[in-house]
């Protein structure tokens, strides 16, 4: 058996499925550790439950004889692709956020059912779908703040995406499409509306769950993220064969990634 260990925000929740589901079409018994959940209160807690997933959750029991039968613990040593992550014997326990889709690209249709919403989505939710699949040329806009801005370690790790690499990014779609539509999503849409002023712009603002605004974000025909493993999402799961991605090129301050796909533009 390997055990994934599933921590963190929704984003990082989705990477570390799609890695363990790929362990799984491969053919090892997969199950996924929750436990951490327990003590951790940040970005909502778990949220995986919202998709049509399938990988079992360990129980208590097996994670707790897995420590006593000393399964080996095997941890992510970077953020680059490192394919020993995929080479396991089988007995192993396993953490990392596997940020990169060169993890789980080949079940990229595998996921793309599974990381659908098998609950009826928000009335507002239901509004801003309408307004998306009703614009010609839509692009969703992300900025992530929040934490990136009020936690000085996140902020460090983190940083923030600045408005220029907004305004190159715009001005990229805008090259590329005619009158194209930004819907812009923020945790900080106060701070958004007032420094990214911009014509045919929807501004989305509704108290929702972070699973339905990334579904909102996959029906946009173009995205432009923020380095944020939430917006990543929203653009990975787009459909459309001809979609423009938009990401930063630097995505950490520091650290060293492939998070951002080969066939994105990067700024």
């Amino acid at each position: 058996m390997i055990i994934v260990k599933v921590l963190g925000g929704l984003g990082n929740q989705m990477f570390q499925y799609a890695y363990a589901k790929a362990l799984e079409i491969r053919g090892f018994e997969v199950k996924l550790d929750l436990s951490g959940f327990s003590r951790y209160k940040l970005h909502g807690g778990y949220q995986l439950s919202k998709y049509a997933i399938n990988i079992e959750n360990a129980s208590t029991s097996a994670i707790l004889l897995a420590k006593i039968n000393r399964l080996k613990t095997v941890k992510e040593k970077s953020l680059l692709f490192d394919s020993k992550l995929q080479s396991l014997k089988g007995n192993e326990y396993v953490k990392g956020y596997f940020q990169t889709e060169k993890y789980f690209l080949e079940i990229r249709n595998t996921l793309l059912t599974q990381f659908t919403l098998p609950e009826e989505i928000t009335n507002s939710t239901k509004k801003y779908k309408k307004e998306i699949t009703a614009a010609s040329n839509s692009c969703s806009l992300h900025i992530r703040r929040g934490d990136y801005i009020s936690n000085s370690k996140a902020h460090a790790v983190h940083g923030t995406c600045n408005l220029e690499y907004y305004k190159e990014a715009i001005k990229i779609i805008k090259e590329k499409y005619q009158n194209p539509t930004f819907f812009i999503f923020s945790d900080d849409p106060t701070w958004t509306k007032d420094n990214l002023v911009l014509n045919n712009a929807i501004y989305i603002n509704h108290n929702c769950l972070p699973h339905e605004d990334i579904y909102l974000m996959s029906l946009c025909k173009n995205n432009i993220t923020a380095n944020s493993s939430f917006s990543w999402w929203g653009a990975w799961l787009n459909r459309n064969d001809s979609k423009t991605i938009i990401a930063p090129k630097q995505w950490f301050v520091t650290k060293e990634n492939e998070i951002a796909c080969e066939n994105w533009i990067k700024i």
